[in-house]
């Protein structure tokens, strides 16, 4: 299985988990949506429409909406991303090839290009060479699920639209939840500060990568995940198309405040196997060559 057709949209490794959640109506079902996961992962290309958000005491705080297309089998990409943090809305153009980024933010009029190192460019050969799970490694990850999903097959829905899709859902409420799944995330919020201290350290002029991230408010007590609602589309044949998540959490801050958070995240693939990657010409643009940061030291 191809790990890219997921790691290009950034929020499908969450969704893929709660797609298998909502795969287990029944045995068909559940066979129906490996079958989709196992399909969607030999595609050699694909346009994603991904979006997040994030609500505060029903305030958004934050808001993300991407769309992506990727051509796996030359390692390029196109993406364009509006994220809305703290009230301040910035457009970001991504473009990607083997060995090449350009990032055009509204930030400034400057288009910067990154060409990656020698070290960089084998390991991605190597990574590349290493991602696919091998025949019984996708057993174990299936002999997972199954006893993941034993426990809630019983809750969930599954029904067959006009379209011909198949639409999957599973909604849990608090005592529905693993409790593993609620200590996992009161892990996060409670050490949400010391994560601030690892901030991806990637800058483009003036536009700086962690200031694309939300700022989560720091739980500290009662912190408890209220409501998990986990959606999946498997279209006709077989392709996993849409996906969706939505997370609802709860708790008092260190002052004492309390919070509701709800986090949404939604995802669609189209064009699969027949996207065009978009390239950006550089002719008479102002072009500004940049370097890997990380903890200080250029790669």
């Amino acid at each position: 299985m191809n790990k890219k057709v997921l790691a290009a949209v950034g929020v499908s490794g969450l969704l893929m988990a709660g797609g298998v959640l909502s795969a287990s109506a029944s045995t068909s079902g559940y066979d129906l949506f490996k079958t989709a996961v196992k399909k969607t992962h030999t595609i050699n290309s694909f346009t994603a429409h991904t979006s997040a958000s994030l609500t505060d005491n029903v305030k958004e705080i934050y808001q993300v909406d991407s769309l992506n297309t990727a051509n796996l089998k030359d390692e390029s990409g196109n993406s364009t991303v509006s994220v809305t943090n703290g009230g301040t809305t910035t457009k970001v153009d991504y473009f990607s090839k083997a060995n090449q980024t350009v990032v055009k933010s509204s930030k400034d009029d400057n288009y910067y290009v990154k060409d990656e190192s020698e070290h960089k460019k084998e390991f991605k050969r190597k990574e590349h060479k290493d991602e696919n799970l091998s025949p019984q490694m996708q057993k174990d990850v299936e002999a997972i699920f199954d006893a993941v999903t034993k426990n809630y097959q019983d809750k969930i829905t599954t029904s067959v639209g006009a379209n011909g899709n198949t639409e999957l859902q599973l909604d849990l409420s608090k005592n529905q939840i693993p409790a593993v799944g609620q200590a996992v995330v009161s892990f996060f919020l409670k050490n949400i500060d010391q994560q601030k201290d690892h901030k991806e350290k990637a800058e483009f002029g003036s536009l700086q990568l962690a200031d694309l991230k939300p700022e989560l408010p720091q739980l500290k007590n009662n912190i408890n995940v209220s409501r998990v609602v986990l959606k999946g589309v498997v279209d006709k044949n077989d392709y996993l198309t849409g996906q969706e998540a939505t997370i609802y959490v709860s708790g008092e801050d260190v002052n004492g405040t309390h919070h509701d958070l709800v986090l949404k995240l939604t995802n669609t693939f189209d064009q699969l196997n027949n996207s065009k990657v978009s390239g950006v010409d550089l002719t008479g643009k102002k072009v500004v060559k940049v370097q890997d940061k990380h903890d200080g030291h250029e790669d």
